[in-house]
């Protein structure tokens, strides 16, 4: 964090006095309030991006915020995020009771700040006691929610449980409640099943890094189709704690976050059992904590507190003989990126292009305790390989900010991506209420 030098008084110098508080937020209150430079939300800042990097100027654009209706209210809402296609889905593990999850559907006119196609709420839940969308995840018509609290007595830590929502014949709108219920066989409280959740086609990855058993459990789909079940698989490892802080799936391959590593499993050709890991995945500079995400044979894992915590994003890239236990194929840095920004907080990734977030970046002119007047705004930066390895020559940057986001926004929380798309939260943004980003390529 950045040092805190206290201004004796604000009068010492005229030009301050506009800039100075006590208790209220003076900073610009939009984009719009900035220098025409400062607006485009692409690669700005004090740092100039390293030389070797490709960096792209104005390809990502805001193309809508999202908004939910008067008869819902949460907080923090965009805790997660998820999007497949042309549908969203945001997360509110505080909204409330019911707590909720909301589903956005971009209509035939385009993106615009749009609300809510429906609401989807647990039929037994028991307020934000549940932790309901806390993570979050879709993959065509089927949407995960883990509730990682949930418990029949809703205790502060319960054994957690994971919602499945299957798309009504009519189409998203209105209120759902869940097509299925996924819980573990053994499941106890503290476990906190559904801290993080991932789905690939017929395949659900629910993480449980509990106080009193930490796993990864597979749950696949039944041929009749998804119906309340315990689990396929456990998933377990020889570093016995915290594991599936973070999970991804893509095909037959699972990926889960471990405590300095990320741990891969491949599903044995007679499916799915109970199984320790089939390689270890770790950085050479450390860090790798909290964020993971797969696609194809490609890993990006998010390192948020290495280079005393600008972050860093690892490449993982499968070996022709398949996976084994590795160091990262690249590590890369956001472009401009300072202490304290926490790049690689949150991770996901599309193809050839994955994107990670730095919720605590900062940008802007300093304005008093030495913090400037965008502190916590956060960012989400796209990294797209332009050839065939993964590396600072043959990636090119793009850096987006919200429209409105500004003091302590933690914009970069949660994000997802598919195709040219990406979603990503701010859930402090405006006191706590939070909101959702949705940025693409024009």
């Amino acid at each position: 964090m950045r040092s805190a030098r206290l201004l004796s008084t604000c009068g010492h110098l005229f030009w301050l006095v506009s800039l100075c508080f006590a208790g209220t937020d003076k900073s610009a209150s939009t984009i719009a309030d900035l220098p025409p430079e400062a607006q485009a939300g692409i690669v700005t800042g004090t740092h100039a991006p390293p030389a070797e990097y490709s960096v792209t100027m104005g390809v990502w654009a805001q193309l809508a915020e999202l908004s939910v209706s008067n008869s819902w209210f949460g907080f923090e809402l965009g805790t997660s995020v998820a999007i497949s296609g042309n549908v969203v889905v945001m997360g509110t593990p505080n909204g409330g009771t019911p707590d909720a999850a909301f589903v956005y559907v971009k209509p035939p006119t385009g993106w615009n700040n749009l609300s809510q196609s429906a609401v989807l709420v647990p039929s037994d839940g028991q307020g934000s006691c549940d932790n309901f969308g806390g993570s979050i995840s879709i993959s065509g018509n089927t949407v995960v929610v883990g509730a990682s609290q949930s418990s029949p007595n809703c205790s502060s830590t319960g054994p957690g449980s994971v919602y499945v929502f299957v798309e009504p014949p009519g189409g998203w709108s209105g209120q759902v409640t869940e097509t299925a219920k996924l819980t573990a066989s053994d499941g106890v409280l503290g476990d906190a099943l559904g801290s993080s959740v991932a789905i690939s086609g017929n395949t659900v990855v629910a993480g449980q890094p509990g106080t009193t058993s930490s796993a990864a459990y597979i749950f696949v789909m039944p041929a009749t189709g998804w119906v309340s079940m315990t689990q396929t698989a456990k998933l377990t490892s020889t570093i016995d704690a915290n594991l599936g802080t973070s999970v991804s799936v893509s095909g037959n391959t699972v990926v889960v976050t471990a405590p300095g590593a990320v741990e891969v499993y491949v599903e044995p050709p007679e499916g799915w059992t109970n199984t320790t890991q089939t390689a270890r995945l770790t950085a050479s500079q450390g860090g790798l904590g909290p964020s993971v995400g797969i696609s194809g044979n490609t890993v990006v894992a998010g390192a948020p507190t290495v280079n005393s915590d600008e972050g860093a994003a690892y490449v993982f890239v499968e070996p022709a003989g398949g996976w084994r236990d590795m160091t990262e194929t690249a590590m890369l840095t956001p472009p401009g990126g300072r202490s304290g920004d926490t790049f690689g907080s949150s991770v996901a990734i599309s193809g050839d292009r994955f994107v990670a977030g730095a919720p605590y970046y900062a940008r802007g002119y300093i304005l008093y305790f030495d913090y400037p007047a965008f502190w916590r705004e956060g960012a989400v930066y796209v990294f797209r390989k332009t050839a065939t390895l993964w590396n600072p020559v043959s990636v090119s940057v793009s850096k987006m900010n919200g429209a409105d986001a500004r003091y302590d926004a933690l914009l970069g929380t949660s994000v997802g991506i598919s195709g040219n798309l990406v979603v990503t939260g701010a859930p402090y943004l405006r006191h706590y209420t939070g909101s959702t980003y949705v940025f693409g390529v024009q």
